[in-house]
């Protein structure tokens, strides 16, 4: 079968996200990039009730396939998150969800395996981790060691689970876009089981996680690359909260960067999801501009290199923004 070039299986994938299959896609590579970027059960989601012919049998029966071994893994991570949060809480522990557990936690069923999960993401205060881990232990679980991260003391794994507990003292990315006391003011609780309790983070501090996670602690901003999974959760919190706060989002994020790496993101969901967030003003071009370098990047994986070079070079030559890091 003929290959496709890269953009056209880049676009190609990102209209069977919006549940619009092109008449001509390359499956092959269309499957090739969702693989890569984690969204074959995203894709199947999106396009669980298109019934049209641009859709072959064979690649329908494949994502169905993925999807329901993905609906099974996620089986069993819920029910891992359920017990540990339990024992959590028989321990006086109230943790939050973090991430991917938001949506593994209030998926409705015949969702449940739409988004592949890593691992189960649970947040703690520093104070309660030796309570945490000596809870953790108890069912079974062991510290893996070289996985503490300053964000995330501990990675915590059992042989017979789907995926480890990262044990979060707070989310990834920069320490002052936290604020763990507006966190804890502005999250409900959510039943989880028969008799557990989490705090679920509101819809902007939900949003707030995962651009922090993606543009810094995996400095995508810097890199100039997509992260479709996450952009897909995003898309979908934004769709299902429109009242979502866009503002409360952006004082959150502190700092000129933080505020084009959000506008990167509205950009990017506006763009490539249709999604209804804020428009970004072309009066700002830095976020206009990072949309179109990642992406040429994302259409052409061989100019990474030197467009990321020539990024380095305008940074330099007009004078860096303020930095953001982890610490």
């Amino acid at each position: 079968m003929r290959m496709a070039p890269s953009h056209s299986r880049f676009d190609a994938l990102v209209s069977c996200l919006r549940g619009r299959p092109p008449a001509d896609a390359d499956w092959v590579g269309v499957i090739g990039e969702a693989n890569r970027y984690l969204v074959v059960p995203a894709v199947r989601a999106a396009l669980a009730g298109w019934a049209g012919p641009e859709v072959p049998q064979d690649v329908r029966e494949y994502l169905d396939f993925i999807h329901g071994r993905n609906h099974e893994r996620n089986l069993l991570l819920r029910a891992q998150a359920v017990e540990a949060v339990e024992a959590l809480n028989r321990h006086g522990i109230l943790p939050t969800l973090l991430k991917g557990a938001c949506t593994l936690l209030t998926a409705a069923e015949d969702r449940l395996g739409d988004r592949i999960l890593c691992d189960l993401d649970i947040l703690v205060a520093a104070g309660e981790v030796p309570a945490a881990l000596s809870c953790l232990s108890a069912l079974g679980y062991e510290v893996q060691p070289g996985e503490a991260q300053d964000h995330a003391p501990a990675a915590l794994a059992r042989r017979r689970d789907a995926g480890m507990i990262d044990l979060h003292v707070r989310p990834p990315g920069p320490r002052r876009f936290h604020h763990p006391d507006r966190l804890a003011r502005s999250g409900s609780i959510l039943a989880i089981g028969e008799a557990g309790q989490a705090l679920l983070p509101s819809p902007e501090f939900r949003a707030l996680h995962l651009i922090a996670h993606d543009m810094f602690h995996d400095k995508l901003y810097l890199r100039g690359d997509f992260e479709l999974r996450r952009l897909v959760d995003l898309a979908g919190i934004a769709k299902a909260h429109p009242g979502l706060d866009w503002d409360e989002v952006a004082a959150l994020l502190d700092g000129r960067e933080a505020r084009h790496a959000l506008e990167s993101q509205l950009v990017a969901l506006r763009s490539l999801f249709g999604a209804d967030v804020p428009a970004v003003p072309f009066s700002h071009p830095v976020p206009h501009f990072q949309h179109w370098r990642r992406l040429l990047q994302a259409r052409h994986p061989g100019l990474r290199t030197l467009l990321r070079g020539i990024y380095r070079s305008s940074r330099r030559l007009g004078g860096a923004e303020t930095a953001v890091t982890a610490g």
